[in-house]
């Protein structure tokens, strides 16, 4: 939360009123303050481990946060017509998911699209692809922030920029060096200059495909893996400052220690060749302990909470079409 100064002036130290870290007292004594609305369109096939991974970070700050877990139309009305679920209890999906077409006529102030177990050469191949773009065109006029990971980021990408992921040979897979390039918005506050992050995946954007667009914002980039965080701004406080209107993450900051490992040896018991996760094991020994060096990293989540309380109407209804 910003910090209140009792004058107008920009003082020596503290967080200067010309940006988001600051507020005028007779603005603060004027606040209104109420819980926000966070929605998360969760596809990935274990909603419980994301649903903690995610909830854990949301929740890391002094403000209320409201979560409410969706799925899409199909996959929900499967569940509830006895489709058996693998990795996910189906009596979890239905006391705690509702489908999409149930909250589309709210209004939010963040959005989550998670990934999901993508199985096509193209994004835009995979069979969830229409009921994807229903929810991307509909957080136009309904969500004053929204954040997609793995998947649901190159969904995005292609959907708003038409950038295309391309698939490689080899998963990219392990923990991977990170560069803060540019940071218009601060949702990287804290973040230092370099960071390593976890990511699993078999599809990429293209560097060069996403400088063609001005609006996307090359936050952290790796040399490795590409880059890995754009953001597009948006303007608040009559234009004053700017905030995080779409967030594009294609790693895994909220992963747990052990994660990267559990996906390798799921792999390697169905293909004893797998390679190991690169730069995730010491000594490259999967015998060994692999050591959290990331964990601050998830503090992206908290910082664009944060951002959304800085940028959101009092009333929730005000929230409009900006882009």
């Amino acid at each position: 939360m910003p910090v209140i100064i009792n004058s107008a002036a920009i003082h020596p130290f503290l967080p200067s009123l010309g940006t988001p870290l600051a507020i005028e007292s007779a603005r603060a004594e004027h606040q209104d303050i109420r819980p926000l609305e966070i929605a998360i369109i969760n596809l990935m096939a274990d909603k419980q481990t994301t649903e903690r991974q995610l909830a854990l970070w949301l929740g890391h700050t002094s403000l209320q946060v409201k979560l409410t877990f969706a799925t899409t139309d199909t996959y929900f009305h499967d569940v509830n017509a006895g489709r058996e679920t693998k990795n996910t209890p189906a009596e979890h999906i239905r006391k705690f998911y509702s489908a999409w077409s149930e909250i589309k006529d709210r209004k939010f102030d963040g959005f989550i699209v998670t990934g999901v177990n993508a199985l096509r050469e193209r994004v835009s191949d995979e069979d969830i692809w229409p009921e994807v773009q229903q929810i991307l065109r509909w957080t136009e006029t309904n969500v004053l922030s929204s954040l997609f990971l793995c998947w649901g980021a190159k969904a995005a990408l292609k959907h708003f920029h038409d950038v295309e992921s391309y698939k490689s040979r080899q998963k990219l897979f392990g923990l991977f060096e990170h560069r803060l390039l540019s940071d218009k918005t601060g949702l990287l506050f804290g973040f230092p200059d370099v960071f390593s992050v976890p990511v699993s995946r078999w599809k990429s954007p293209r560097r060069e495909d996403i400088l063609k667009h001005d609006k996307l914002e090359i936050v952290a980039d790796s040399e490795e893996a590409g880059p890995n965080i754009m953001v597009e701004s948006g303007p608040y406080d009559r234009g004053r400052f700017l905030y995080p209107r779409r967030v594009y993450i294609l790693n895994h900051p909220e992963y747990d220690t052990e994660t990267l490992g559990v996906e390798y040896k799921r792999d390697v018991s169905a293909n004893t060749a797998w390679p190991l996760p690169l730069h995730y094991y010491p000594k490259d020994d999967p015998k060994q302990t692999p050591r959290n060096t990331w964990r601050h990293t998830a503090h992206i989540y908290t910082n664009w909470i944060k951002a959304l309380y800085e940028a959101t109407p009092y009333n929730i209804e005000d929230i409009p079409r900006t882009f």
